[in-house]
């Protein structure tokens, strides 16, 4: 006969509000490797430095555009913050006179720099920079998990090590752990309801986030890995600070209304004839995001966020699951999967690639993929498995012209010789003007186009995107030229017989949907939290 299992109450701090529960869920992280040795190579350390710093950079821009998608720009600028400080010439002249000058390990050179940083922050009066010391902490740990090529990972009862962002398990579990990172929040997925957690406070940023999206979260309980148990069932209240493991069927017939109502907030708008709103991702696990929006399928899947967070290359096996997983979850809706975007800013150096060929630094897009064949003829094999289970629509980055489309498509279709697909549809990207110039010869050999407008706009204009100047409110996205280039790609598009949607921060703006409707586009993608007022935009533009 077995045991009952009484309920037990803990009390913590309540850090975020909300009722939630879940499987208890322990989130571990690396401890750091020790340094390697007095007699370190300057030359080798320098460089495992430098990449660890160019990974994290990456990273960090990746969070920030999920988080300002998610849960707006004011939250992301945690992660700008973040980036500001990696790129610090004090900060970075710091680090590298402790590897060339000192003889220290690059792990030895991050923990005494940022163990400096950290203390002056500590010692001060003001309670926000002793907060700030967190960020300091959190940054040196990231920094050590690359040199050491580890990440955080998640261990419940029945399943061992789940990667952050992808349970395997799929149900609602609640994470327990030490302390959270800022990060954390946007990574985890959908199944993440809320977090328990011995140290943070209401003002750190990990709680902020946790509030902004609706999570709650409860902190101060002690030892907190040990006194709940592996997943057992956790009722978490974020408005009092009270944790309840196993409630009995009494509490959770108390609790049932409140948790009936959590997790609500996803805008929603019936679609609208004449202009199909679809949605971007960066993970897998965003298309819970997309159907919650009702979106008219995935338009932008920006698969290069997924080895971004994780923050190493994905084999062949891992990249079909995901994009699997996406495509069975559309059911039969179009899914537009974009082949790895890497360089510019987002660095390509952090993935320790083995460049063949012709590569040099500073090349992205179409032009890293054939200096680099092993990224492409990897991905293009788990997209043709992945097309097993629906269709996709592959797309072509940064193409420049029609030769460099051809060579592409022959290389892709060269890596799946051996293999059965269907459903496969290839397309491309009008985001360099050369390509613009040359869309009759380009369409007349691909499936389909998509205007890439973030990158459009600043090839066009000679705008730098890492200074925010691609944002909604910006002047350049109503300048007439690019307009004409939009209206231009939409007449050869319909001569071509073949269809052209829109991509980027334009396609999210619902004050330009008239426009876009006007100059012949009838597919526009975007994040799932804009798809409802781009709609409503689109039902006042076709009925007035």
């Amino acid at each position: 006969m077995s045991r009952a299992v009484t309920e037990t109450r803990l009390k913590g701090v309540p850090l975020s509000p909300g009722i939630a529960l879940g499987r208890a869920c322990l989130y571990l992280r690396h401890t750091p490797v020790p340094g390697r040795g007095p007699q370190a190579d300057p030359l080798r350390e320098a460089f495992r430095l430098r990449q660890s710093l160019l990974s994290l950079g990456s990273q960090l821009d990746a969070l920030a555009r999920d988080a300002e998608a998610r849960v707006g720009r004011e939250n992301a600028q945690i992660f700008h913050a973040h980036r500001l400080m990696l790129t610090d010439e004090t900060f970075q002249h710091r680090l590298f006179h402790a590897v060339e000058e000192k003889g220290c390990t690059a792990e030895k050179a991050v923990e005494r720099e940022l163990n400096f940083y950290r203390a002056q922050l500590e010692a001060a009066d003001s309670e926000y920079l002793q907060q700030r010391a967190h960020d300091i902490r959190e940054i040196q740990q990231a920094l050590l998990d690359r040199l050491n090529h580890a990440a955080p990972c998640r261990r419940c009862r029945d399943v061992d090590f789940c990667s952050v962002g992808h349970c395997r398990l799929a149900n609602d579990h609640v994470l327990v752990g030490e302390e959270l990172s800022a990060s954390l929040p946007i990574e985890t997925d959908r199944y993440t309801v809320g977090y328990i957690v011995e140290k943070g406070g209401p003002t750190s940023h990990a709680v902020i986030l946790a509030r902004a999206l609706q999570r709650p979260a409860v902190g101060n309980i002690l030892q907190v890995s040990t006194v709940i148990p592996l997943a057992a069932k956790v009722l978490i209240n974020g408005d009092t600070g009270e944790v309840i493991i196993n409630p009995s069927a009494a509490t959770l017939a108390r609790y049932r209304p409140a948790l009936a109502g959590a997790g609500q907030g996803t805008p929603v708008s019936d679609p609208v004839p004449g202009l199909k709103v679809m949605a971007n991702i960066e993970r897998s696990t965003d298309v819970h995001e997309v159907l919650a929006a009702r979106a008219e399928g995935i338009g932008l899947y920006r698969t290069e966020m997924e080895l971004l967070v994780e923050g190493r290359l994905l084999s062949e096996t891992e990249q079909a699951a995901r994009y699997a997983d996406v495509v069975r979850a559309m059911a039969g809706k179009p899914v537009y999967i974009r082949l790895l975007d890497f360089g510019a800013d987002k660095a390509a150096t952090c993935l320790d690639l083995s460049p063949q060929g012709d590569f040099r630094p500073g090349l992205r897009g179409a032009e890293l993929l054939l200096a680099c064949p092993e990224l492409l003829h990897t991905q293009a094999r788990a997209l043709a498995r992945a097309s097993r289970h629906g269709p996709i629509h592959v797309l072509y980055p940064m193409i420049v012209g029609v030769n460099q489309f051809r060579e592409l498509r022959a290389r892709f279709d060269e890596a799946v010789a051996d293999l059965q697909s269907s459903g496969l549809r290839h397309g491309v990207l009008f985001e360099v003007p050369s390509a613009c110039l040359q869309a009759q010869r380009i369409l007349g050999l691909a499936d389909f186009g998509c205007i890439g407008t973030n990158d459009l706009i600043q090839y066009l204009f000679a705008a730098d995107r890492t200074n925010g100047v691609l944002s909604s409110d910006t002047c350049l996205e109503t300048e007439s030229v690019l307009w004409r280039i939009i209206q231009g790609l939409s007449r050869a598009a319909t001569a071509a017989g073949k269809p052209m949607a829109i991509c980027g921060e334009l396609a999210g703006n619902p004050d330009l949907t008239r426009r876009v409707i006007q100059a012949g586009i009838s597919a526009v993608s975007t994040s799932p939290s804009r798809i409802a007022d781009v709609r409503r935009a689109a039902r006042r533009a076709t009925t007035h």
